[in-house]
């Protein structure tokens, strides 16, 4: 069975009006993406699908937690996701993305795969950043055997020689 078909919408046979459904993203999910970076997390979308005679809206909210690799010290650490996401589906002769947010299908077209568009709207929602957070005292809670090693390595004078002969050449 293909995992991704639960996020499949059969849109055809829905009248005109808001339609809820809910979507439990798991580490399955991610393993099951391709590519993708995500190995765990749990996250609940629950989307309201808002179908019109010539369009349909997609609003995705989106509440869990992603576990990430700490960019300071390489560990890893849950971090929270949370947010809204908008997809408006035209209907045209084929498909192709209008901008990030309309999308453009074939008026044959009977139903879509949200799977994609969940995944990415996830990402999007993970910050630049990735850092363990800080704890109740200001103090980081990276791995601290990590953060010892990595201010010994600041401490040092390590300064590369040939940037001293590049330097030279610059001032004249």
């Amino acid at each position: 069975m293909n995992y991704f078909k639960q996020f499949v919408i059969q849109f055809s046979g829905l009248k005109n009006g808001d339609h809820n459904f809910n979507f439990e993203v798991t580490d399955k999910f991610f393993e099951e993406t391709e590519y993708s970076e995500i190995k765990k997390g749990k996250v609940n979308v629950d989307v309201l699908l808002n179908k019109q005679e010539n369009m349909l809206v997609f609003k995705f909210l989106i509440n869990g937690f992603i576990n990430v690799i700490c960019d300071r010290c390489s560990y890893p650490f849950d971090v929270e996701v949370s947010g809204k996401k908008r997809l408006i589906v035209k209907f045209g002769e084929k498909t192709y993305e209008e901008t990030d947010e309309i999308l453009i299908i074939p008026e044959t077209d009977h139903q879509i795969d949200l799977s994609h568009y969940v995944y990415e709207y996830i990402n999007l929602l993970l910050p630049v950043k990735k850092i363990h957070p800080e704890d109740d005292k200001g103090d980081s809670t990276c791995n601290p055997e990590v953060i010892k090693k990595l201010k010994d390595l600041e401490n040092q004078n390590s300064t590369d020689l040939r940037w001293n002969e590049l330097k030279k050449l610059k001032k004249k």
